[in-house]
């Protein structure tokens, strides 16, 4: 992801100390932290930016906005994935906001240049989306007590 963040901010790279500024974007190169501290810092960004799945499925549970920097896979095998996320995270979203957000996404994913302000002007209903996001996942139940009903249910 560090090399996508450099080219944002038109430097030469990013990496774990580094900062950088465009316009009321600030960004700050984090080195990995133990995944106990993952969450919490998580939540205390405004928007997050996250690489692999296992991040992704951390930063939907964070109810913030969030970008995600999917793994690439020969033949581009890696973007229906992608468009699947988009379509479940961006239900509800008004037009111009999950425009604005698949745009964003794409183009943090090499399809293009990403617009932050486009992005940012969405922030109140990317915001509200995010935290409705995570409801709907909180509603579905825990993943291992279903997995442990859906076994239980095959061996009757």
């Amino acid at each position: 992801m560090s090399p996508a963040v450099a080219r944002f901010f038109g430097v030469k790279s990013f990496g774990a100390g580094a900062r950088a500024t465009s316009g009321n974007l600030s960004a700050h190169g984090l080195a990995f932290v133990p995944q106990a501290d993952y969450d919490p810092l998580l939540w205390a960004a405004d928007v997050n930016f996250v690489r692999g799945e296992d991040s992704f499925v951390r930063a939907q549970w964070a109810r913030k906005p969030f970008v995600w920097h999917i793994y690439p896979q020969a033949d581009d095998a890696h973007l229906p994935k992608l468009d699947a996320a988009l379509a479940h995270l961006s239900t509800g979203l008004a037009d111009a906001p999950r425009t604005a957000l698949e745009r964003f996404w794409h183009a943090w994913n090499g399809a293009g240049t990403p617009d932050w302000g486009d992005l940012l002007q969405h922030r109140a209903a990317l915001d509200a989306n995010a935290a409705r996001w995570a409801d709907v996942l909180a509603s579905v139940g825990d993943l291992a007590g279903k997995l442990a009903g859906f076994a239980k249910s095959q061996l009757k």
